[in-house]
């Protein structure tokens, strides 16, 4: 398996949209936004979507690229604290999982965070239900913060909340 690791460009926006729509079929507690609301929005929703996370100012998504298709991805964005960033909307394709792909995207986002971003914390959502992911953010040294919320799509679901502190948090110059 040959991966590349890069930021999403604007070409991206179709591949990005494809592997979005799959990752809210397959995993829909994972995400918020769902399938139905996403699989009709116009190409324009998609190109904005990535446009956005290609100026570098404020957010960033990282992708997995295997040979021109997408098939990872996690996106950061710094918070209006401008202290605090989250990440959000990791996937990976069902055939890669539990082969670093994961691993790789949510590394090059937290490397963006501190080091371009200036953030001194990360931090994410992760549904109660979902250990896999509880267990992978914990090894990537997320820890739980306490704080909850209810999932929005279905408020019965308890979404905890994990940060971790940058090991550099100086924007670049």
């Amino acid at each position: 398996m040959k991966l590349e690791v890069r930021r999403v460009t604007a070409d991206d926006w179709d591949e990005y949209r494809r592997l979005r729509l799959e990752a809210l079929q397959d995993s829909p507690l994972a995400f918020v936004e769902q399938y139905h609301e996403s699989v009709v929005q116009p190409e324009s929703f998609w190109q904005e979507r990535v446009g956005r996370s290609t100026d570098g100012s404020s957010s960033a998504m990282f992708v997995a690229d295997e040979a021109g298709t997408l098939v990872g991805k996690a996106s950061c964005f710094l918070e209006p604290d401008g202290v605090s960033a989250h990440i959000v909307g990791v996937y990976v394709t069902p055939r890669l999982r539990g082969q670093g792909v994961a691993d790789a995207v949510v590394q090059a986002a937290m490397a963006w965070a501190g080091a371009e971003a200036g953030a001194a914390r990360i931090r994410l959502f992760v549904t109660e239900a979902n250990e896999r992911a509880l267990a992978f953010y914990r090894r990537l040294g997320f820890v739980p913060t306490g704080a909850t919320m209810a999932y929005p799509p279905d408020p019965r679901i308890t979404e905890y909340e994990l940060e971790t502190i940058t090991r550099s948090s100086g924007r670049s110059e």
